[in-house]
């Protein structure tokens, strides 16, 4: 079961990872911000022309509109066009959906009626913050897949110990843990520090690489592309965030960005999101336009050596947990 690129192995739009040992997936993953329509319809078909039509989703996000615009913008499509496109959404445990498995396959049924869809590639739980313990959600899960209504089942956010409990309950149902999609960049690298990245890469796991949500997903809300100076003012309504990172690390880890744009002729966006394959991740490319998604798309068909990987490990960031989302 391929969950993370092979040692030596350029990643192209061709390059296949597998979900669950069923569902074959690109390197990059478009994650979803419902804003302009116009815009995201573009960027949309623009990541299938490219060969890269894998989408990731969530009931809340815009409330179930990104859901309803995934379905709009399938219509022009062929069957066998939507057979190539991979679909992603997740459950958000609330602290009132105590009632598993039917608050689980409820809302299973209402984002599938959304994506007017009958099954869905991969359906996640949004973070580890259920009200009941993970061998129950496992079940649910289970049930769902058993009922025909998911090809994979994920999680997001889980740590090393959740991860372990999750795979051992789907085991039990003979139902693999196909991802676990976590906060993970140059930014936050304590995913691979504590050995959580390792661990499901052993269990069969495929790990989908978030960062701050924001128009450039794996890119620290913009932070990594070189847009924002790091001794600059930082960029309204970012000011905490921009303010938690040492400027001198960070200045020099722009400047390694950028020898090796200059050096592969790319953008440091693309520079960063190929770190993030290289290290065994498929990381999510944000993309409100299609020109963010052409963007992303230059992180393929080069692969960064290991001395240029471990320079940017150099001035990279740690990170930390917290108990309210990102266990992991």
């Amino acid at each position: 079961m391929t969950v993370k690129l092979e040692k030596d192995v350029i990643p192209t739009a061709e390059t296949k990872l597998k979900l669950g040992g069923v569902v074959d997936v690109p390197p990059i993953v478009w994650g979803w911000t419902p804003e302009a329509e116009k815009d995201a319809k573009e960027a949309f078909d623009t990541a299938f022309e490219l060969n890269i039509p894998f989408y990731d989703s969530a009931e809340v996000y815009g409330d179930g509109e990104s859901e309803k615009e995934i379905k709009r913008f399938q219509e022009k499509y062929s069957e066998e066009e939507k057979a190539k496109q991979v679909i992603a959404t997740k459950y958000f445990p609330h602290a009132h959906r105590t009632q598993f498995p039917d608050v689980l396959l409820s809302a299973l049924k209402d984002s599938l009626s959304r994506l007017g869809s009958f099954k869905v590639d991969l359906y996640q739980i949004h973070a580890p913050i259920h009200p009941v313990e993970i061998e129950v959600v496992a079940n649910a899960l289970a049930d769902a897949y058993e009922a025909g209504l998911v090809r994979t089942v994920g999680v997001s956010n889980y740590s090393i110990e959740e991860i372990k409990r999750m795979h051992a309950a789907l085991q039990k149902r003979n139902i693999p843990l196909a991802s676990n999609q976590i906060s993970y960049s140059l930014t936050r690298t304590i995913p691979e520090k504590s050995g959580l990245i390792k661990l499901c890469h052993d269990l069969g796991i495929v790990i989908l690489a978030y960062s701050r949500k924001c128009t450039m997903i794996s890119l620290s809300m913009g932070l990594l592309t070189g847009k924002y100076p790091p001794h600059g003012p930082p960029p309204k309504g970012r000011e905490r965030w921009f303010s938690r990172f040492d400027k001198e690390q960070l200045t020099q880890l722009l400047a390694v960005l950028k020898r090796l744009g200059e050096k592969y002729g790319k953008t440091q966006s693309a520079i960063a999101l190929n770190w993030c394959i290289v290290k065994g991740t498929i990381p999510l490319g944000g993309a409100r336009t299609a020109e963010h998604v052409r963007q992303n798309a230059e992180a393929l068909g080069f692969r960064l050596t290991d001395d240029e990987v471990s320079e940017l490990d150099k001035y990279s960031f740690e990170g930390s947990n917290n108990n309210e989302w990102q266990h992991g």
